[in-house]
């Protein structure tokens, strides 16, 4: 079921967002019915969602069976059910109720994004909310959903903006890389050398990540179409804030001790074959890094994927590209120690 904004504004913090994040919670929000006489969650436990009441009534029980019943008009009603992580108390149906509930992850982003744009144009004294549309997409991005929400905070302080015009090449292939660029407005092509368009490029995209992962120079061009701007990020801020907080490690030892109900791994390996000749991880499949991009397609979401860390800095644009496109990644570390057997 659709809620409508003015319900969802009507209970907090969501009543402190402007209408573009507004919107953005909307979309993410859920409605549900739950029967009469239903835990909606158990106090002490971890629950992934804020959870508000919309219609019914619900018992609030602590740890000394005190109950606190919410119904429509509590003002408490305003505020989350679960206020706290791990909940403090359980909630009961007491009667047929509707609930909505929205990811408390995705809601800390959108938290973070909202007080950081108000914070810099109190700063700056320019209204940033017609700009917030490449913000809105980048929420939506995996890479970015995966980050602690005070980096999201420090990223929107050291974004820099710079207007482009049409035509003007932003970045060209074969130049070493000293930004990441999002495209705030305007539209761009991404080039191959003989000029053939790859894709296109609308606000909220982001491009030139992977020369800095990898320290290497820059494998397209992109050209804008029309005027418009970008913000861009030096490499220095990138890694600190990008690149090392969705990193992820794991030792041979920590692979074997993974209990039975979590995702199944496969070790990926990104060296070239003639590279994997006589030495290479048991058991690892070998996706050169040059292919990765076009094999994202085929692989499966509900695995986690373990790059082997003997390819150099090839092993950490290979676990940013999965980590990009929503897979859980992680590098194998001191690879060439498990040759013999994992």
């Amino acid at each position: 079921m659709a809620i409508s904004l003015d319900v969802l504004a009507s209970f907090a913090p969501f009543n402190t967002l402007n209408h573009e994040y507004l919107v953005q919670v909307a979309e993410k929000a859920n409605l549900r019915e739950v029967a009469k006489g239903t835990i909606i969650f158990k106090r002490g436990r971890p629950f992934p969602e804020k959870v508000y009441l919309v219609s019914g009534t619900v018992d609030l029980i602590d740890s000394g069976f005190q109950v606190n019943t919410i119904n429509p008009a509590s003002e408490s009603r305003r505020s989350p059910l679960n206020i706290t992580q791990p909940t403090q108390v359980s909630a009961v149906a007491k009667s047929d109720v509707t609930l909505l509930s929205v990811d408390s992850d995705f809601l800390d982003l959108v938290l973070a994004w909202s007080e950081s744009n108000d914070e810099e144009a109190e700063t700056s004294g320019v209204s940033l909310h017609d700009d917030s549309d490449w913000m809105s997409s980048l929420l939506q991005s995996p890479l970015f959903s995966r980050l602690p929400p005070a980096n999201i905070r420090q990223l929107f302080i050291r974004f820099k903006a710079q207007k482009v015009h049409a035509d003007e090449i932003v970045i060209r292939q074969g130049e070493r890389g000293d930004f990441f660029y999002v495209l705030e407005s305007g539209s761009a092509i991404v080039m191959d050398p003989s000029n053939k368009i790859l894709a296109a490029l609308r606000p909220g995209h982001y491009f030139g990540e992977e020369a800095l992962v990898g320290d290497t120079t820059r494998n397209a061009t992109i050209k804008m179409i029309t005027p418009g701007k970008v913000m861009k990020l030096d490499k220095e801020d990138f890694r600190e804030l990008l690149q090392e907080p969705v990193l992820k490690y794991v030792t041979a030892d920590e692979l074997k001790a993974r209990s039975s109900d979590m995702p199944a791994y496969q070790i990926i390996d990104v060296r070239l074959p003639v590279e994997r000749r006589g030495q290479s991880v048991p058991d690892s499949r070998n996706i050169p890094l040059n292919q990765l991009r076009n094999h994202l397609k085929n692989l499966d979401d509900a695995v986690t994927y373990v790059v082997t860390d003997d390819s150099g800095r090839r092993c950490d644009v290979a676990a940013h590209l999965l980590t990009q496109a929503g897979f859980d990644s992680c590098i194998l570390k001191d690879s060439a120690h498990y040759y013999s057997g994992l």
